[in-house]
């Protein structure tokens, strides 16, 4: 009677009682943890009752698992068949095959099967099975040379599955009562049974460690499976196996062959446009090197010179025959300030219009605007240099004399204004004196004329003198705290712009806010100037009894400034050019207002030497609003 020590196991198609005893060997069911699930009558006799225990303690007799035993792996499937394996069972030699079913239980199960020798001499009967054993078994190794013909010749898959299966039929030991079949995915090929009876060998079919399918025989006249026929089909299935594997890798390689094949080609493709972008680059750098008005002179890692344009010849004196190969320090007034700017060079990748000296051929000095670069190829490697360089020498001489000049020219505007401003300032003092013990009304209106002249010329050598000042560099912006900046900076220019304009602050608007208790870091005399020219301003350009107003807003670290006057206003074409020197708007709104066009524009100098900026708003024919912005620190 059949024993177990687990629950019991099914087999596909057929109870394990069959399939153990179609077995002729003595054989034994092992489950995955190594427990000895059932044995057929052959073990038995062989090995007595046989109780509970793990494999290699029940059927082996030993302490630890059999040295030969790929266990871990056959249960894994991460090794094939253990195929006539020499042993020795409780002191009885003999030979062992284990084979792993996954189509038995849950988990699947390990088939052991045994022959003892010792059976096979003291046996007559089992050596006459030996001795009738050889003709099948070179039937067999005959087919396995046909199955393996038949997968690696050529034609369709299903026709060489077809010739397989016929010779695998064919080779079996008894291929009338046999049904076989292949199943790999969801294909089918042979014809299955359509109920399985008798004995059932399934092999899987293995390819790259993945279970492709199984090969499937139906002996359906008997209850027991030859071991020859057993050992023959799952060399089969592992030939089918290898055929897959090789008809994948074919694929694969048919697969990249046409993969590189268009790689090739679109190499090629490239090739021919990198070449021919490469020939049409090169000529025009040949083009830019030729026609460029800047000397071009490159070097390599070891500062020799290689390329030396043409506008570089003309400007050193040196052909390109006899400089090429010499190191560039020959050309540079100073060669220690060359290694000092390579050191740049090295550090930031290059130098921009950077002011040195070279020396050419006939021993002239030329001044440059040089921009050094590293030269690298598409790698990124590092070549040598490539330097642009402009000979600035007439445009350094040009700017010199243009310096000289304006500085000449602003000292003689800040001395001409200085001593014009004095003189008119007595001469006007003396006028107004004349004016107030005059009597006579019509020496008094001459009299008037000649003081408004003057104090006009006052003011307009007093902004040249600002503007001169501002120029020449002298008008330096030393700030400090302006505590009350109605009081120290907004009500001097007031007061300074009553006696032009006696009524001049009558009409002030008090709803633009006016500057209260203002604080900030400013220059109390410039500020006053601003003032005093936007007052002035105002003043002059406003409607007949028009408003004139001022404010301003604290913006958290800047506070905005404002003067605004009811007038004809400025166009909007004008805003931005009324800040510039000696601009002056002329229409018949201005034609007969005298000015010099300074004011603003000294004011605007004024304001941004503070840190802050003034800009213009208006609208034409209505009103015009001067407005600016000052730091608090």
């Amino acid at each position: 009677m059949l024993q177990t020590s687990t629950p019991r196991v099914e087999l596909i198609g057929t109870s394990v009682e069959n399939f153990l005893e179609s077995h002729s060997d003595p054989a034994a069911l092992v489950l995955p943890d190594g427990r000895v699930a059932a044995t057929n009558s052959r073990m038995r006799t062989v090995l007595g009752t046989v109780g509970e225990g793990l494999c290699y303690e029940v059927l082996a007799g030993l302490d630890k698992i059999c040295p030969f035993c790929p266990f871990e792996k056959l249960v894994s499937g991460g090794a094939g068949a253990v195929l006539d394996q020499r042993a020795v069972r409780h002191g009885q030699a003999c030979r062992v095959n284990l084979r792993f079913f996954r189509e038995i239980g849950e988990s699947g199960a390990i088939l052991e099967t045994v022959r003892y020798f010792s059976d096979e001499e003291t046996n007559p009967d089992l050596r006459q099975e030996s001795r009738d054993m050889m003709p099948r078994l070179l039937t067999k190794l005959s087919g396995l040379l046909s199955i393996s013909r038949d997968l690696m010749a050529a034609g369709a898959f299903h026709e060489r599955i077809a010739n397989v299966l016929q010779h695998m039929r064919d080779s079996l030991s008894d291929p009338s009562n046999a049904v076989g079949w292949l199943e790999l995915g969801s294909e089918v090929y042979g014809s299955p049974s359509k109920e399985v009876k008798g004995a059932l060998s399934v092999h899987d079919i293995q390819a790259e460690g993945e279970i492709r399918g199984r090969l499937v025989v139906n002996f359906t006249a008997s209850d027991r499976i030859f071991p020859e026929d057993e050992y023959f089909l799952q060399e089969t299935a592992d030939l089918i196996g290898r055929q897959l594997a090789v008809s994948d890798l074919e694929a694969m390689l048919r697969r990249s062959e046409e993969r590189y094949r268009r790689l090739a080609s679109n190499l090629q493709q490239e090739m021919w446009s990198r070449t021919e972008a490469l020939a049409k680059e090169t000529g025009h750098l040949e083009g830019i090197l030729r026609s460029s008005d800047d000397m071009i002179i490159t070097t390599d890692l070891e500062s020799r010179i290689v390329e030396f344009n043409p506008a570089a010849v003309e400007t050193l004196g040196y052909s390109s025959e006899e400089i090429q190969g010499r190191p560039v320090s020959v050309l540079w007034e100073d060669a220690a300030e060359r290694e000092h700017i390579m050191e740049e060079v090295r550090r930031t990748g290059g130098v921009r219009n950077y002011k040195t000296r070279l020396r050419a051929k006939s021993g002239e000095v030329r001044e440059i605007s040089l921009t050094l670069s590293l030269l690298k190829d598409p790698e990124g490697r590092v070549l040598g240099t490539v330097g642009v360089s402009k000979d600035v020498s007439r445009d350094n001489a040009i700017r010199r004399e243009l310096e000289l000049l304006n500085r000449n020219y602003r000292e003689t505007i800040h001395f001409i204004s200085h001593e014009t401003k004095n003189s008119l300032i007595v001469i006007a003092g003396f006028v107004r004196r004349l004016l107030k013990s005059e009597t006579d009304p019509s020496r008094t209106e001459k009299l008037e004329i000649v003081y408004h002249h003057a104090k006009f010329l006052e003011a307009m050598s007093r902004d040249f003198l600002v503007m001169a000042e501002l120029e020449h560099g002298e008008f330096q912006i030393r700030k400090e705290m302006i505590e009350d900046f109605y009081k120290d900076v907004i009500l001097p220019a007031m007061i300074g712009l009553k006696e032009r304009y006696p009524d001049s602050f009558q009409s002030y608007d008090e709803s633009m806010g006016g500057v209260g208790g203002v604080r900030l870091m400013g220059n109390r005399g410039l500020l006053e100037i601003v003032y005093r020219n936007l007052f002035g301003n105002a003043l002059k350009y406003r409607y007949e009894g028009g408003k004139i107003a001022y404010g301003v807003l604290d913006r958290g670290d800047r506070y905005l400034f404002n003067v605004w006057n009811a007038g004809p206003g400025v166009k909007s074409d004008q805003v931005e050019k009324i800040f510039l020197k000696f601009y002056r708007v002329l229409d018949e709104t201005t034609r007969d207002k005298r000015g010099t066009g300074l004011g603003l524009y000294n004011i605007r100098r004024i304001v941004e030497g503070h840190g802050g900026r003034i800009w213009c708003e208006s609208k034409p024919g209505e009103w015009v609003n001067f407005l600016f912005e000052l730091p608090k620190e």
